[in-house]
């Protein structure tokens, strides 16, 4: 009986966690490298979000961008003070944990991992369609969905190689994206707007601004108010994707320049782009006449419109496209995959997530699943526009978070160094809280309560998506024994001696106690391990007869324990090889075995007995493998029950090792 004055030392269920060190990922882009990534997941945008603005904004769709890019103006300042702040990986995810608790920072994340999710899909869908000027076969599903899946497997191999290498890619497609469109814009202004032309110019923007109107009780042209603010939502789906440079603020080279650098870089070059096309498009075309034939190719309308634009730049549109979209699903995909190793670093995600490529340092465990994920949305859905509805769900409400989370550590830590600090504060009891925030929250806020009142599919769905998220963390914090909405603490501890030990073969000596015990463990190790067992079964000849010497009854016995062994094996599915050896002694043969056959792991079984001083409490055979095995040696012992057959039935065995 325990005495009851003892003394328990053991932790209660605690916020602060121990874990071990496994290194980070490695700092090697610079703010070039971030901006092609920030472009890339933002930039593809235009070539949707263009014709759903003016299917409701009409004329006014250049001021409803505009009035969106102010709101997104006010998340990229929260995102450079955050990111610069805390230069780790997560995004929202990582800012709402430090200002508020891990069941916030999870909603954030959930939510933004929905986002990248469809952008990797949708983006690597569309490629094929884009190159159907080249390969008219990419205009069918049967087609492209081929093309869909090598796209990923491509953007697969490139980031397990490293970050590097797929932001070095990105950057090339980005800056060929950039100047294309570019020279689309300059394009329209010389051939369109009549720009070299001062008379026509002006005509054309008088024009301009009178189609800028609302509420003129125009139907072709000016929109209804209420309309007008739905083109305004609308515009925000075209700002989706500026958390893709703080996701890789932990891989980012002197992040307190670099960051704001290429956030600032990718706002201006949105901002021009974005103001430009709408322009030229509108220009070009009607609104009728763009959200109609156009809807869900802008680019192409503009480059129809022009002379020599059908036979000429429609390949070049096309190829840009494509080029755009290959760079907004890497962007999709490094996002993720950057945000579930945030998550799972710090519990709120199965530690799964937190490998990393023991030669590449990548998190290659969340790249590979996400790139199946994307695959089987592919393979499976026949039409994407639903899922489309909820980019501005998940991106709506991981905004709102990271605006909340920057008012709350102006709050709650004054005192944080920023390296980046937003100006043009108010004052509410000592806080100085940036009117930049509060218009980011209260527009992001609007626009997500929009969806959730307007878009059924959006709505519905990303509850959805939410309510699955939040059973499976809270089961998880459960079974880590982790609280819910407390902010666990991470203390990473250096173990140098630590080495990961790996289970490939098995021998499992049938010769002694526990034979069922035994092949039954190594079996579900075995399983688990992705190993192979062989049972072995030495059958001792005494030293004055010859080696060769048969016997029949002791055969027909190691004949039926491998029997037994192999048909344990197939219970597990893990098929067992079989050996039967004669031998003077048993322990010599399991090790020379061992040694010659490369085992990492021996399970004997013994029963330990009472003997004289001096002499093996395990067993000759037993101590001699401890002391001679050039592996692992596992002892099986325990306590059985014996069947009406004579075999042992397992109860609780109890395994040590040496």
């Amino acid at each position: 009986m325990a005495d009851r004055q003892t003394i328990d030392f053991s932790e209660p269920n605690s916020s602060r966690v121990a874990v071990r060190d496994r290194g980070n990922l490695h700092r090697v882009l610079n703010a070039a490298q971030l901006y092609a990534i920030g472009y890339g997941d933002v930039g593809s945008s235009i070539y949707y979000a263009l014709g759903v603005t003016t299917l409701y904004a009409l004329g006014a769709t250049p001021l409803a961008l505009a009035l969106a890019g102010i709101v997104f103006f006010c998340t990229v300042l929260t995102y450079t003070e955050l990111s610069t702040a805390m230069p780790e990986s997560g995004g929202s995810c990582s800012f709402a944990r430090h200002a508020f608790n891990d069941l916030l920072s999870f909603i954030a994340g959930w939510a933004l991992l929905l986002d990248y999710i469809v952008t990797i899909a949708i983006s690597a869908y569309s490629v094929g369609p884009y190159l159907s000027n080249f390969l008219p076969a990419l205009k069918t599903s049967v087609g492209n969905v081929p093309c869909t899946l090598l796209v990923l497997g491509i953007l697969l191999s490139i980031n397990i190689l490293g970050i590097k290498e797929s932001t070095r890619v990105s950057l090339l497609l980005a800056i060929f994206s950039v100047v294309t469109q570019l020279a689309l814009i300059t394009i329209g202004l010389i051939l369109l707007m009549q720009i070299l032309q001062p008379e026509a110019f002006m005509g054309h923007l008088k024009q301009l601004w009178y189609h800028l109107q609302i509420g003129m009780n125009d139907g072709v042209w000016s929109p209804s108010w209420p309309d007008f603010w739905k083109g305004v939502g609308m515009a925000m789906v075209a700002y989706i994707g500026i958390e893709s440079i703080s996701q890789l603020a932990g891989e980012a080279r002197h992040p307190n320049r670099t960051v704001p650098q290429a956030m600032m870089a990718t706002m201006v070059t949105l901002f021009v782009l974005y103001f430009g096309t709408s322009i030229i498009a509108l220009t070009a075309m009607t609104p009728h006449e763009l959200t109609t034939a156009y809807l869900e190719n802008p680019i192409a309308g503009i480059a129809a419109s022009m002379p020599f634009g059908r036979q000429y730049l429609a390949p070049w549109v096309g190829l840009l496209g494509a080029t755009i979209l290959f760079v907004a699903a890497n962007a999709g995909l490094i996002g993720a995959s950057r945000l579930t190793f945030a998550m799972s670093e710090h519990f709120t995600l199965p530690r799964i997530f937190y490998q990393l490529h023991p030669r590449f340092k990548t998190p290659y465990v969340s790249l590979v699943v996400f790139t199946l994920i994307a695959s089987a949305i592919v393979i499976v859905a026949k039409r994407l526009t639903h899922i489309a509805d909820l980019y501005n769900f998940g991106a709506m409400l991981s905004f709102m978070l990271a605006h909340l989370s920057l008012i709350g550590l102006r709050i709650r830590q004054p005192n944080l160094a920023r390296p980046f600090r937003i100006g043009g504060n108010i004052h509410i009891k000592g806080a100085a809280l940036p009117l930049t925030a509060i218009l980011g929250f209260l527009g992001t806020a609007a626009v997500w309560v929009d969806v959730i009142c307007t878009k059924p599919a959006g709505r519905n769905l990303g509850f959805l998506w939410m309510g699955v998220g939040l059973v499976c963390y809270f089961w998880y914090r459960k079974s880590q024994r982790l609280p819910a909405a407390a902010r666990v603490e991470i203390e990473k501890l250096r173990m140098p001696e630590y080495q990961a030990v790996g289970v490939k073969h098995i021998l499992v000596p049938t010769t002694g106690a526990h034979t069922n015990d035994m092949v039954q463990f190594a079996a579900k190790m075995a399983k688990a391990q992705g190993a192979d067992v062989t049972a072995l079964h030495v059958i001792e000849i005494p030293p004055s007869l010859p080696l060769d010497t048969f016997f029949p009854e002791r055969l027909a016995l190691a004949d039926s324990i491998m029997e037994q062994a192999q048909a344990i094996g197939r219970e597990y599915e893990v098929p067992i090889a079989a050996q039967v050896k004669q031998a003077r002694s048993a322990g010599e043969t399991i090790v020379e075995l061992a040694a010659e056959a490369g085992y990492d792991l021996i399970i004997i079984g013994a029963k330990p007995r009472t003997t004289a001083p001096g002499l093996s409490v395990m067993g000759t055979t037993v101590e001699y493998v401890m002391r001679n095995a050039p592996c692992r040696v596992w002892i099986m012992t325990g306590k059985g029950k014996t069947s009406d057959t004579g075999l042992q039935t397992p109860d609780k065995p109890k395994p040590s090792a040496s």
